[in-house]
């Protein structure tokens, strides 16, 4: 898995004296409180009212190296301060006004008004942010704002990330090609290329690594040879000490035809799944941009994502059948239920139930997109000699679902997440300037 956040959140309220500052400093402690439970935050603890203490705050939030900034509009503030903030940070921006308590007799605090000219102020310097309202102890403006503030450490941790691509793509796969500098320039992804000879070596050279179970049962019924368990472990050691020498959390591998032996027991596949078990992200088939997806989807939720083809659908039940080699076990939804192919070349088990979102950054006519469709897991056994679901789409009917897939071209892979990060998706989407199409 990626690590976690190692940059803070910036966190500042600004206004003006003539308000009702005492409120503001109220929202601002309420805010930290709670968002101090989920980030690392740094910045000025009451609000900032004078360029002085604007300029100060800065400073100390640009050497603390912030993701973004959640920029709380304590009361209607001096209209040049967002537009200071977003000049000297450059980060993606939170805005966040405030709910007043009565207007019987006065506005006490104006922030709606002041969100309004920042948000006109941040659109005119074509700066990203997303934009939230409301008490910060309320339990849905939280919600937003946690999925927001989400949305801007993933984006800061694939800035982060690094991400290998071990050989090129399977043959033939032209869904799996990608704009490296396209990928570079919006998303801030840098890749380093690994040659398949570099696994080859391994194979050669590196000690076997034990395998993280003991028992191998198959789908025929009996038991894994010690050859193929032998061969499991060859791989297992092989693509641990190349993924070692690069450091990359994030690795797209093209894995066969090169890697694929029909003629030798043991396989690769399921060492793929072992070592995502063991933290880094892992994308067959040399797709760049399915490894990044899993980054992402890994990213807002903690969670392993599992890469995915969409093979059938069915009307009655709303239901899309995934499947696909590679999967880490820990998705299993019962370890018990884990069966290998007669050879070894192959693992099977069925995904655990519960919500979830299916997810594609995709290349269309030179620029990216999002696709996501969320879904349930069904807690329904799924036996097709890889690992596999049936997801109930939750908003699209499934056959609808498909025919937007098939009609706007999307690629072929998809990713698979538990958690529900629409939310946190169109967060993101607002924040990189990459279209969302949800379902």
């Amino acid at each position: 898995m990626i690590s976690e956040h190692s940059r803070p959140l910036g966190v500042i309220s600004i206004g003006v004296p003539y308000f009702g500052v005492a409120r503001a400093q109220a929202h601002l402690i309420a805010t930290r409180a709670f968002l101090a439970s989920h980030f690392a935050l740094t910045g000025p603890s009451a609000p900032v009212t004078d360029r002085a203490a604007l300029q100060a705050a800065t400073e100390e939030l640009r050497r603390a190296g912030i993701a973004g900034l959640l920029l709380q509009i304590g009361t209607f503030p001096d209209g040049e301060a967002p537009a200071y903030l977003a000049e000297h940070l450059r980060v993606p921006i939170i805005v966040h006004s405030l709910p007043e308590d009565r207007l019987d007799t006065a506005v006490e605090l104006n922030s709606l008004c002041g969100a309004n000219l920042t948000t006109f102020t941040l659109t005119a310097l074509e700066h990203r942010y997303v934009h939230a309202h409301g008490d910060p102890t309320e339990p849905g403006v939280q919600a937003t704002l946690l999925s927001q503030a989400r949305a801007v450490m993933a984006l800061a941790e694939l800035r982060a990330l690094s991400m290998a691509l071990i050989g090129y793509r399977a043959p033939g796969f032209y869904p799996c090609v990608f704009d490296e500098l396209l990928l570079r320039r919006q998303l801030g992804l840098r890749i380093e290329h690994v040659g398949l000879n570099e696994v080859a070596e391994a194979l050669r050279t590196a000690p076997p690594k034990p395998l993280p179970v003991r028992e191998f049962p198959t789908t025929a019924g009996g038991r894994l040879s010690a050859d193929a368990v032998a061969a499991m472990e060859r791989y297992y050691g092989a693509i641990s000490s190349v993924l070692a020498r690069t450091g990359a959390r994030v690795v797209a591998i093209k894995d066969w035809p090169e890697l694929f032996d029909l003629d030798s027991p043991g396989g690769f596949w399921p060492v793929l799944g072992w070592v995502a078990d063991d933290g880094p992200i892992v994308a067959p088939e040399g797709d760049v941009h399915g490894a990044v997806t899993m980054a992402l989807q890994a990213s807002l939720t903690g969670n392993r994502p599992f890469f995915a083809d969409v093979s059938a659908w069915d009307d009655a039940t709303s239901t899309l059948t995934l499947w696909h080699y590679g999967g880490a076990p820990s998705l299993a939804r019962d370890p018990d239920e884990i069966r290998y192919g007669p050879e070894g070349r192959e693992v099977q088990f069925t995904l655990r139930p519960g919500p979830a979102t299916l997810v594609r950054l995709g290349l269309h006519r030179g620029a990216l997109r999002l696709l996501a469709v969320a879904v349930n897991v069904e807690d329904e056994p799924v036996t097709l000699r890889r690992a596999g679901a049936r997801v109930r789409t939750l908003h699209t009917p499934a056959g609808e679902v498909i025919r937007r897939i098939l009609d706007e071209g999307w690629e072929h892979h998809s990713s698979l997440v538990h958690g529900d990060i629409m939310p946190e998706l169109r967060a993101v989407s607002r924040l990189s300037g990459i279209p969302l199409m949800a379902l």
